[in-house]
């Protein structure tokens, strides 16, 4: 199992991004936003084990950045980003992690067209803890990645749009621990209706596959969704989506929900943002898992320059249509903190949390604590007009 051919499928495809933009070179715009980030903590159970717990300090440098070239129908987005870790009590951890995503849109009066591609490469200590739950010092998870996605205003008040992607996910080095990675295209035909300048509804139709090269898993989905999204005022909005499926795994079929329930308040003191959701999601061990999930992140300004911070995550993965499952049964993490604007630029983020995860196979639980201290230097994005 061989890296090389997916990641150049990906470069393939952000190429594919940035010739299109070429293509439209009229009077333009480029821009740049950077952003550096410096984390410094510890973690008292890196590996998430309930014996044989690995504690270290650890540093983690990020180096982020936005490009976009605007022109007046078309937009390109570029977004690389490098983090190193580093874990000086456990160096066999230490991993550079590297991801570049890009997003090329075109529209005229009444169509719209959008093409995104992207490769990532990162640790499984970033990516498998709320999944699989295998942090495994010798391997990765890597992923390429790309969309397209065509629309058309039928009416002033309706959108029509089809989508399709393609994911495929590999763990060099990863089998040995029953990480084999998977293939998952999807493609979505979506009617979105404006009820009012404040309220969309959206009915539509997915269908997907996902494949394991590697144990001959397949599983084919097939479902409707219905959402509905309203914002009350400049501060509140809501949004909620419900669907059915049909899911077929070795000739074995499951008739199942899915939904999401998203609410967001945005002020000048307070911002929060909870949802819920049931989703259908495919695991790097190679076959599909249904998953609740709960998040609840809220912001409260308690003085000038300070906020005070909570953020809480509950994931609970389960089987489907009878098929395989090694996951991480429930997974629980919280933190909690503030967060300093230094100025206008500068923010410094103080937090400490808990992580408890069921573990998978032996129903056992393991904890797991952290503080950090995170710096993030967003400097003033440059631009320039031709």
């Amino acid at each position: 199992m061989t890296g090389a051919p997916r990641a150049s499928h990906a470069h393939v495809g952000l190429a594919l991004v940035a010739l299109a933009a070429c293509g439209h070179a009229r009077a333009a715009q480029w821009s740049i936003e950077p952003q550096y980030g410096l984390l410094v903590g510890y973690n008292s159970n890196l590996l998430l084990t309930p014996n044989d717990e690995r504690a270290s300090a650890e540093t983690f440098l990020d180096l982020d950045a936005t490009l976009k070239y605007v022109t007046e129908r078309t937009e390109l987005d570029l977004h690389p980003h490098i983090e190193l870790q580093r874990f000086p009590n456990y160096a066999a951890l230490d991993a550079n992690n590297g991801s570049i995503n890009g997003t090329f849109t075109t529209h005229q009066e009444r169509s719209s067209f959008s093409l995104t591609s992207g490769y990532e490469s990162i640790s499984t200590f970033t990516s498998e803890p709320s999944s699989t739950g295998i942090i495994a010092v010798n391997t990765r998870r890597e992923a390429a990645s790309a969309g397209l996605t065509i629309g058309r205003d039928f009416t002033e008040r309706q959108h029509v749009a089809l989508q399709g992607n393609f994911e495929e996910v590999t763990y060099p080095g990863g089998e040995p621990y029953g990480l084999v990675g998977y293939r998952y295209p999807t493609a979505t035909l979506s009617d979105a209706i404006t009820l009012s300048p404040l309220s969309t509804l959206t009915a539509g139709v997915t269908v997907d596959e996902l494949k394991s090269p590697q144990t001959d898993y397949e599983a084919h989905d097939q479902g409707l969704r219905l959402s509905f999204k309203h914002t009350f005022s400049s501060q509140y909005s809501a949004s909620a989506a419900v669907g059915g499926t049909n899911t077929r795994v070795a000739g074995v079929s499951q008739h199942g929900y899915v939904w999401d329930l998203h609410g967001t308040r945005n002020s000048l003191l307070t911002q929060w943002d909870a949802d819920y959701s049931q989703t259908l999601q495919p695991s790097g061990r190679g076959y599909l898992v249904r998953r609740d999930a709960a998040t609840l992140s809220v912001a409260q300004n308690v003085s000038t320059h300070v906020y005070a911070t909570l953020t809480l995550q509950y994931v609970h993965n389960q089987q489907v249509a009878g098929g395989p499952f090694l996951d991480v049964p429930r997974y629980f993490t919280g933190d909690a903190g503030f967060d300093w604007h230094v100025s206008e630029h500068l923010v410094v983020t103080v937090t400490g949390g808990l992580v408890n995860i069921e573990e998978a196979g032996t129903g056992e639980l393991v904890h797991g604590w952290h503080a950090t201290i995170n710096m993030r230097w967003t400097p003033v994005p440059r631009s320039v007009s031709r």
